[in-house]
């Protein structure tokens, strides 16, 4: 009987000091196994779409193919099928969803679009990973989630770092509490963006904040008890920058600062009580920094994969490979990042928004029931049942479970009060 494989990390040793040598952590060859190919189709054409493909190329051919693709020029959907050895080119959105021979599509239109095309793949009971933001507000996001567990198909929203090596290995230290009780996530990202680019993708929050938020609720791995936010809105009511404080229980924080018009350290610090770990580029790292050892993750396919657009985006191969084990599991949702926590930083984002004044939130004046999730969300991952050695991974990843027993007007009085 087929089983998902378990992706181990094979840690060559731990060196007593950085002067000793690195940590490489590498990958060890993919698990072959006697499942059906997972068929894609792809939503639109896009480099992002471009980089996925190339992410694809590195796995086992048994695993995924890429069977169809659509663009709103026909030139550019075959062009793309060139590249990609695509057999089905379409340029509309409703044949590709009609196709017989997709089982799941992956979709990286701009931002606005997602809801939609999301649900025009359910609609044609076709598996979906949506690039972040799932959605542009909560409403859309419930929406989407109630669609995929009523039709019984899997949804995941395409925060990819949560699968990667790096991120497993994160994981393996804080539960090991080699850095002691975690008190801060300091995480920034800051890049010149036009101005015109940044309104197409909705805002500077939801274009680099999302990183820097699930990174803080991946590591304290609790619903936050409040919110703190400030920022800079332009005249079309896109947000340019922000400082988001996200508060947790035993005065633990993540604090994220994201920025369209300047460049920052790009980097995350995760600070216990007894170390700290440095991630740069935290949204798609290949390393960990302590004070006394580096740990690489290379990413597969070595020196003869041609660059991405974006970096390091062949790292999406561990977010495919989660997408195919879930789906012949028959799961709907993957723990790597869950639909809760979807709907959690849906939430989150809409509170940001409506203190900013931002798009659709600019004349409001409050949201309703903008904290319902702190009261409503459990476990956003459950406590691991047990811990991996130090020669693989935490197979699951996942944490503890319960609520926060926070009253609503507790929580109405404390995002009133920042």
């Amino acid at each position: 009987m087929w089983r998902p494989r378990p992706r181990q990390l094979h840690i060559n040793r731990f060196p007593s000091s950085k002067a000793d040598s690195k940590a490489i952590l590498e990958r060890g060859d993919w698990v072959m196994d006697e499942g059906p190919t997972l068929r894609w189709g792809i939503a639109p054409v896009s480099l992002m779409a471009d980089d996925f493909a190339a992410a694809l190329s590195v796995l086992p051919e048994q695993h995924h193919r890429i069977v169809s693709c659509v663009a709103a020029y026909q030139s550019h959907a075959l062009a793309f099928a060139e590249r990609h050895q695509v057999e089905n080119v379409y340029t509309s959105f409703e044949d590709l969803a009609k196709c017989p021979n997709v089982d799941v599509v992956y979709i990286s239109p701009l931002n606005p679009q997602h809801s939609e095309l999301c649900h025009l793949m359910l609609n044609h009971d076709k598996h979906v990973l949506c690039e972040k933001p799932l959605c542009m507000t909560e409403e859309q996001v419930t929406k989407l989630l109630e669609k995929a567990r009523a039709r019984g198909l899997f949804l995941m929203e395409g925060m990819w770092p949560r699968c990667v090596p790096a991120y497993h290995y994160l994981r393996h230290q804080i539960l090991r509490n080699r850095l002691g009780e975690i008190k801060q996530v300091h995480c920034t990202l800051g890049l010149p963006v036009s101005q015109g680019r940044l309104g197409l993708y909705g805002g500077v929050t939801n274009d680099f904040g999302v990183y820097g938020m699930q990174l803080g609720l991946w590591v304290f791995r609790e619903v936050p008890r409040c919110l703190k936010v400030s920022g800079r809105v332009n005249s079309e009511h896109v947000d340019v920058s922000a400082d988001i404080e996200l508060c947790f229980t035993r005065g633990k924080r993540a604090l994220i600062e994201v920025s369209s018009e300047k460049k920052l350290s790009n980097q995350a610090v995760i600070q216990g009580k007894d170390g700290s770990i440095k991630m740069n580029n935290y949204w798609c790292p290949t390393r960990l920094i302590t004070e006394e050892v580096d740990y690489e993750f290379p990413l597969p396919g070595g020196d003869q994969m041609a660059p991405t657009h974006y970096h390091n985006r062949l790292g999406m191969c561990y977010e495919a490979e989660e997408v195919r084990n879930c789906i012949l599991k028959g799961s709907t949702e993957s723990d790597d990042f869950s639909h809760k926590e979807s709907l959690l930083l849906a939430n989150l984002m809409d509170t940001i928004h409506a203190e900013l004044g931002v798009g659709e939130f600019a004349n409001r004046n409050e949201v309703s029931d903008l904290q319902k999730q702190i009261e409503n969300v459990q476990d956003i991952v459950k406590d691991p049942e047990e811990l991996a050695s130090e020669t693989c991974r935490v197979v699951e990843d996942v944490s503890m479970g319960g609520s926060l027993e926070i009253s609503r007007q507790e929580v109405k009085d404390q995002v009133k009060g920042h």
